[in-house]
């Protein structure tokens, strides 16, 4: 299984991400914790965290949960993302806990929850990732 370590040092390679400040927190079989920090950067007019970013943390995540159980590729793309804002994400760190739901051969779905530092749900989402290696007659 990937480490802390190995999962931030590729959000490090990843200009986006590494721009994003998201700082990987625990790693389990098919889970991964993450914490973004709260930054005036990611914030819209109202001084509320970006949906944008919200999404990108979603994605990110669910990325990152995969890779406990197939270790850190360059062979998926996100086919697919849906984000249910439900609370304002004020000016505060955001912590997110994606989870694999489906690990197939040519599909992979998961979730992730994102509440904010004082335990408000702020958004779920789920994502799925197209495999690109596969035998197309399987």
């Amino acid at each position: 299984m990937v480490t802390i370590e190995q999962l931030q040092a590729m959000i490090n390679e990843v200009p986006f991400v590494k721009l994003l400040g998201l700082e990987i927190t625990a790693v389990e079989e098919g889970i991964c914790h993450g914490r973004l920090p709260y930054s005036d950067q990611l914030a819209q007019y109202y001084g509320l965290v970006h949906g944008g970013v919200i999404a990108s943390l979603a994605d990110t995540m669910v990325y990152m949960a995969q890779t406990t159980l197939n270790g850190i590729t360059k062979n998926t793309v996100t086919t697919n993302l849906g984000v249910n804002y439900l609370s304002p994400a004020r000016q505060e760190d955001l912590h997110a806990r994606g989870r694999v739901i489906k690990n197939g051969k040519k599909i992979i779905y998961g979730e992730v929850s994102i509440t904010s530092a004082s335990g408000r749900l702020i958004a779920h989402a789920t994502a799925t990732y197209l495999r690109l290696e596969y035998d197309l007659r399987e």
